[in-house]
């Protein structure tokens, strides 16, 4: 949940970064480390939980190998990161947009397709971890308090979702629109990042703890 915030105040570190248009954008910032970091961290934190049963472990982790997957292929440079790195003063190679991207040494086009399709998948399982793992009960019938918390768990998987479909609306009919402006994407991953943090913290009964 920290995620986002911490990378677009640290983004303003670098001269003439401001706010960039996605989250993953920030791995051609100054915030590259950060981002690669918390991503690896909740990566093999999602790996290493062990749910209830064989589908909650098998759904965390591969939310975790795809939240890696996000980190080791990158999204290709966007323009407004290469031209703040040339004003900065970074050299060719650093705001080139056909250089190669990653630990594999990528074409931008084949690490930003493999990029998008870790990041969906990994939203994808988010959603489906909240509105239909989290809800299940067990065996014994659930208290009010469960009602509760399974009322916020779909709500934040019908928000990750939304958020989703958002994202792709956007990219296929308004990318070239003044909706660009205001960081369109940035913001639904961002929603989608705090709707599933927040049904986590809902799950560890945070808040609409069972009565003892």
């Amino acid at each position: 949940m920290a995620l986002p915030l911490a990378l677009i105040t640290g983004g303003f570190l670098q001269p003439g970064g401001g706010i960039q248009g996605s989250i993953s954008a920030y791995y051609h910032t100054n915030m590259r480390d950060l981002f690669v970091g918390i991503l690896f961290m909740v990566g093999l934190f999602l790996i290493s939980y062990h749910g209830y049963d064989k589908e909650d472990n098998l759904v965390t982790n591969f939310s975790g190998l795809f939240a890696i997957g996000v980190a080791l292929f990158p999204t290709i440079v966007p323009k407004t990161t290469s031209a703040a790195i040339s004003h900065a003063g970074g050299s060719p190679a650093d705001v080139s947009e056909s250089a190669l991207l990653g630990v594999f040494q990528l074409e931008p086009e084949l690490s930003g397709t493999l990029h998008l399709l870790w990041a969906l998948l990994f939203f994808i399982l988010l959603a489906y971890n909240a509105y239909f793992l989290f809800t299940k009960t067990g065996d014994k019938k659930p208290g009010p308090q469960k009602l509760k918390r399974n009322i916020m768990y779909r709500i934040c998987g019908i928000l990750i979702v939304a958020s989703l479909l958002g994202i792709v609306f956007y990219l296929t009919f308004l990318q070239k629109t003044v909706l660009r402006l205001y960081a369109p994407v940035l913001i639904l991953e961002t929603i989608a990042l705090w709707a599933f943090g927040f049904s986590w913290l809902v799950k560890g009964e945070t808040i609409f703890r069972d009565e003892k």
